[in-house]
């Protein structure tokens, strides 16, 4: 996990289920991450293994505001 300023990043190995090929998945929001192979927007689900799943306009976004002072 690297961390620039307030940007968190996360860079993992994991198969896309889009374009069904292990590869890197790239996240700067926590259980959300992107197939670096064919750009397919994921969400992690962990329950006992993790899996992604495809994030599309059903999934539901949480934006948050974290205050300047407050870690994570």
């Amino acid at each position: 996990m690297a961390r620039i300023g307030e940007l968190t990043s996360q860079i993992v190995t994991g198969k896309c289920p889009e374009c069904e090929t292990d590869t890197i998945l790239v996240s700067f929001e926590p259980h959300y991450f992107r197939c670096v192979n064919c750009g397919a927007d994921l969400e992690q689900k962990v329950n006992g293994v993790i899996k992604y799943v495809i994030a599309d306009k059903e999934t539901n976004l949480k934006i948050r505001n974290l205050d300047e002072n407050q870690d994570g």
